[in-house]
């Protein structure tokens, strides 16, 4: 506790007379604050621990501002504060020397760091516990394992937070901070640490209080407190439980009815006390109605708003109904086309983007199931979404009932079944090639839709310092969906998707390094196959490329695709019919991405944050690679995936940081089909194969046999190989 407390001791006096120093000539005010010489911590992490501080970017780069007095009271004890900062981290003779440079526009200021030997922790001794239950490691087996690491005090001390968090877990409720020795041998630099802890005996609920405080001051109690207890679920008798008193209070403020919840024990009287301890839950009544709305903007919706009604009181207290209704491509999509100019180029260009997407639904949720921590929840829901070049869903009627379950902090799983009724709207080229409608009256029947199954688990394990912007750890993620179509007009279809991916995340080079591997599989045993694949729903192939995919690809265009041209000669050919060829230099009046079954993406990022700059701005370097491929017809090879560096910045934000990246594609434009669009036709092929006649034995006549030796020209400028990507929040 000492040293603590001497850390805040010193920062309380300085906080007064840093406020009150605003008045200083030129040569006393900090120009530029700078650190040397320390093993462990980087400059914004000593910058965050002092108060004297250099002036902002606008001031040093614009002359825009003032900058600050220096306060030398307050720079000795920053260099206090950057010592004990070391000693804690292990360098227990860790001392700082600020070093001047007195120049006539102001002064710089170093704090240069000698952090002396380096503490280890030779021996641990550990007494008091019980022992643990069969087939689980002892409970000290963590403090024996400090032995031969760093004497960081703050690792130790989340050491000993861990054991007693498994204590209690147990029952032993009662279980307190143990009594610590620490032993330093200055001479050898080695330390000798002893714990003796006091679990106290195995506890269990005697018994169980509620108190519900009204929304204001003189109204009625609205929620009774049983609903409160069932909520709760932890009746006299349970064995005492951290994790289930933590499940309770979770189930509470899920249920959204209170702005308060409070749990604690209380001790028992009388016979058997000592093996029982009270719950006392103490909860105050919030607001069980609410209306939000918003508007934003995005690069691949465009302009987007929601709207959103909630009761959280409905049919009793943790029963949840919510009406939903959002609405994107607005400016571009009819009806609301009012502003295509202020959507990206990518969006005006995009044929599914010609309408607006919305969403209607409502949903009903419970914050517990039978008693149990599981949340349910149903929803009903009509929509039409699109991914940009792909596809359009539009569903008639969507219905969904999905259970989820947080088992600990850090592990979430759900199950759920999901059925649409709706149809899929392709481009009239996916539809020709991916599913073989290339006559006028097959893709008018195409259009008649399908209803489609499907059964989905999730699970996530999430072990990162932090959800929205992670610098240390790292999580996994899994989902498996399994899916039939129903159809009177076309033959049903069983599939089966996976998706895994794993992010780690560490400190490297005074910035965050992070990893990231995704791979995803679509499997339909059975399935028709047309031109080699076979025929799945075009919502649930695989698509690669994009914001946060491979970045050196436009959305979605990563993988085979398929050419419209119209830039074309006419030209006879053996059957005595005629065809057309796309001429030299044709350029492709758009690129429809074919998706595909199979898919791997890889990315790696540096990013790190830059005094000189801003402490909220973050500069971002980074290298993609992908590959996306049919598995009935391909194998995965090396050679296919495409590598796209790139180059971003993030600027940290409340809701998440705000990005901008920029991908660099080295490589020329992807080899596809051709096709052309004859928009005479009224009758027979709509479609015909205008890809260039390079192989004499291959098959023009047909677009299904139609091959793939178009390359549209690419740009010989290094700005035309450039891909511009914003976003709320990391790629990953």
């Amino acid at each position: 506790m000492a040293l603590p407390l001497l850390l805040l001791l010193s920062v309380l006096p300085g906080v007064a007379m840093a406020q009150g120093t605003t008045r200083c000539d030129d040569d006393e005010r900090v120009r530029a604050v700078s650190f040397s010489g320390s093993p462990a911590f980087d400059d914004m992490t000593l910058a965050a621990s002092i108060l004297t501080h250099e002036p902002g970017i606008l001031k040093r780069l614009l002359g825009i501002g003032t900058a600050p007095c220096l306060d030398s009271l307050e720079m000795r004890r920053d260099a206090l504060r950057i010592a004990v900062l070391h000693r804690q981290a292990g360098w227990f003779r860790a001392s700082v020397t600020p070093d001047l440079q007195q120049r006539k526009d102001g002064v710089r200021v170093r704090f240069i760091v000698i952090p002396g030997p380096e503490a280890k922790i030779d021996t641990v001794d550990v007494s008091g516990l019980p022992e643990a239950p069969p087939g689980r490691r002892p409970y000290g087996q963590s403090l024996l394992a400090l032995q031969g690491n760093r004497f960081d005090r703050t690792a130790v001390d989340a050491t000993v937070i861990a054991v007693l968090g498994r204590l209690r877990e147990v029952g032993f409720a009662r279980a307190q901070t143990p009594v610590t020795k620490v032993t330093i041998d200055s001479a050898t630099a080695k330390v000798s640490l002893g714990f003796v802890f006091e679990t106290g005996s195995r506890l269990r609920i005697g018994e169980v209080k509620v108190n519900v405080q009204p929304r204001k001051e003189g109204d009625r109690q609205r929620i009774d407190s049983s609903e409160v207890a069932r909520l709760v679920a932890i009746d006299p008798g349970d064995r005492y439980s951290t994790s289930e008193i933590v499940d309770a209070q979770r189930a509470l403020y899920r249920s959204e009815a209170f702005r308060l919840v409070l749990l604690d024990t209380l001790p028992m009287q009388g016979p058997g006390a000592d093996t029982l301890i009270g719950l006392k839950v103490s909860v105050a009544e919030a607001q069980t109605r609410s209306a939000r709305a918003g508007v934003g903007w995005a690069t691949l919706d465009c302009m987007r708003v929601q709207g959103r009604l909630v009761d959280r009181g409905f049919l009793g207290v943790g029963r949840r109904v919510e009406l939903t209704a959002r609405a994107s491509k607005i400016g571009v999509g009819d009806p609301a086309g009012f502003a295509p100019s202020l959507c990206a180029p990518a969006t005006r260009k995009d044929p599914f983007s010609e309408k607006l997407n919305y969403y209607l639904g409502t949903s009903i949720s419970n914050s517990r199931l039978f008693g149990l921590p599981v949340a349910p929840t149903a929803s009903v829901y009509s929509e039409r979404r699109s991914e940009p070049f792909a596809y359009l869903r539009e569903t008639t009627i969507g219905a969904m009932t999905e259970v989820s379950r947080q088992f600990s902090p850090r592990l979430v799983g759900s199950a759920g079944v999901q059925y649409e009724n709706g149809k899929t709207t392709t481009d009239p080229i996916t539809s020709c090639t991916r599913f073989g409608q290339c006559q006028p009256e097959e893709i008018i029947l195409s259009a008649f839709g399908r209803g489609i199954g499907i059964a989905s688990t999730s699970v996530s394990y999430d072990r990162t310092n932090d959800v929205l912007n992670p610098a240390r750890g790292w999580r996994v993620r899994g989902e498996q969906r399994a899916g039939i179509t129903y159809s009177e007009l076309v033959s049903t279809l069983r599939f089966y998707r996976s998706t895994i991916e794993g992010a780690t995340f560490l400190r490297a080079f005074k910035g965050v390094l992070a990893l990231r591997v995704q791979a995803s599989g679509v499997f339909a045993p059975g399935a028709d196959l047309v031109d080699g694949t076979p025929l799945l729903p075009q919502q649930e192939r695989l698509f690669a490329g994009g914001q946060n995919s491979v970045r050196g690809f436009q959305q979605n265009l990563l993988g085979p695709v398929v050419y419209v041209v119209q830039n074309v000669d006419t030209m006879p050919l053996p059957n005595g019919d005629f065809g057309v060829e796309a001429k030299a230099g044709a350029v492709a009046d758009r690129a429809v991405p074919r998706g595909g079954t199979a898919m791997v993406v890889g990315n790696i990022e540096y990013r790190r944050g830059f005094r000189f700059l801003a402490e909220e701005l973050q500069l971002v370097t980074f290298v993609d690679g992908g590959s996306l491929w049919e598995t009935s017809s391909h194998r995965f090879s090396w050679k296919d995936v495409r590598y796209t560096p790139g180059v971003g910045i993030r600027v940290v934000t409340p809701l998440g940081p705000f990005r901008m990246d920029v991908g660099y594609r080295p490589y020329s434009a992807t080899a596809g089909r051709a096709l052309y669009i004859n928009p005479s036709t009224t009758e027979g092929d709509m479609f015909y194969c205008a890809s260039p006649r390079t192989d004499p034995d291959a098959d023009y006549s047909d677009v299904l046999s139609c091959p793939a030796t178009f390359r549209p020209p690419s740009g010989r400028g290094f700005l035309s190989k450039l891909v511009f990507h914003f976003g709320l929040g990391h790629a990953f």
